[in-house]
């Protein structure tokens, strides 16, 4: 993997992980684990798209 591809998919998971922590501030009726789980979610769709 060439160090490009590797920062973009860095990129990918931080704005992921922003954007999980900033829905968990604003949601108060989501559990840790709703939100782990919607977490591991999204994570899968990018990992998925970068097997292609």
């Amino acid at each position: 993997m060439k160090v490009k591809e590797v920062s973009l998919e860095t990129e990918k998971f931080k704005h992921i992980l922003l954007q999980a922590c900033q829905r968990g501030e604003l949601s108060t009726h989501m559990t840790a684990k709703e939100m782990v789980q919607e977490l591991a979610q999204q994570l899968k769709q990018v990992c998925k798209g970068n097997e292609s």
